[in-house]
């Protein structure tokens, strides 16, 4: 007789009975940061036919997500919901996978499944928040932010707002902080500011560019301008997304810092360097 059936969710009464080791494994990699460490040893269970099935392949999932692809955690998602298609974890994250791929009305349908589960997962409205912004109902979203962060304040936070001027002002602070050379660089470019990236500028690529980036440039690298001479491509440009970082940070500091950062990132970009090179040249 089997009292306690495996799952994605331990039983309350006792969350340490039963626990898997390759589970518990794979949940450290992933609290520590290390999403192809745990990835890889939870791709390697199910292919041993080792640890929990459902557990591991959530994890998959998990990690993928993490890691920015979005398609392949998808797949690994709905394998969990094909056979356990009441858990609410796995259905609030397949709809952050299509989220994250652009399908906003199919992320739409999984979160509202989610939401109407027994015990719904409180990303599932963070995930709801993202859509309402992307539909334009920005009071509604600001209302399942603000939501999560009261059900668990240790993992959510409300967003930081500031004034469209407020947000200019901190961008053209930013770039006065800039040395000499790269401030000469930037006022070549426009910084275009836009509340969230267009759905128009996240599809022009194939596959999708992730909704919640922070800032793009798009355009010729500097490095490369000479070597496509006539051939034509959009003018250069940096954008940076405001609702996306004012999501990302838990006090106005920390936003004004990563308005920084992100702005002298794409810069970066324009300018040809590698990620070590912007962090060498205190561009990260």
């Amino acid at each position: 007789m089997e009292l306690v059936p495996p799952g994605i969710i331990p039983p309350d009464d006792d969350p340490v009975m039963g626990r898997d080791p390759i589970v518990d494994k794979v949940e450290s990699a992933l609290e520590q940061g290390r999403e192809e460490e745990a990835l890889a040893i939870a791709e390697a269970a199910l292919e041993k036919g080792e640890g929990n099935r459902l557990d591991l392949l959530f994890l998959v999932g998990d990690a993928l997500l993490s890691l920015g692809r979005a398609a392949k955690a998808e797949q690994s998602l709905r394998k969990v919901l094909q056979e356990d298609s009441t858990c609410a974890i796995s259905r609030c994250w397949l709809a952050m996978a299509l989220y994250r791929q652009c399908r906003f009305d199919e992320a739409q349908v999984e979160c509202d499944l989610a939401l109407a589960a027994d015990r719904p997962a409180t990303d599932a409205h963070v995930v709801q928040g993202l859509l309402l912004e992307r539909s334009g109902d920005l009071v509604r979203a600001e209302v399942s932010f603000v939501h999560a962060a009261e059900l668990d304040p240790k993992k959510f936070h409300a967003p930081v707002r500031l004034s469209r001027a407020d947000f200019d002002r901190e961008v053209r602070k930013a770039a006065k902080q800039l040395p000499r050379q790269f401030r000469t660089q930037l006022e070549l470019l426009p910084v275009i500011v836009q509340e969230l990236p267009a759905l128009t500028l996240l599809q022009a690529q194939s596959p999708p560019l992730d909704p919640d980036l922070l800032g793009l440039f798009e355009g010729v690298p500097l490095p490369m301008t000479g070597e496509l001479d006539g051939v034509p491509h959009r003018p250069n440009s940096i954008y940076l997304f405001q609702r996306n970082l004012e999501r990302l940070a838990r006090d106005r500091g920390e936003l004004v810092a990563e308005i920084a950062n992100t702005l002298y990132h794409e810069l970066g970009h324009y300018l040809g360097f590698e990620e070590e090179d912007m962090e060498n040249l205190g561009l990260e």
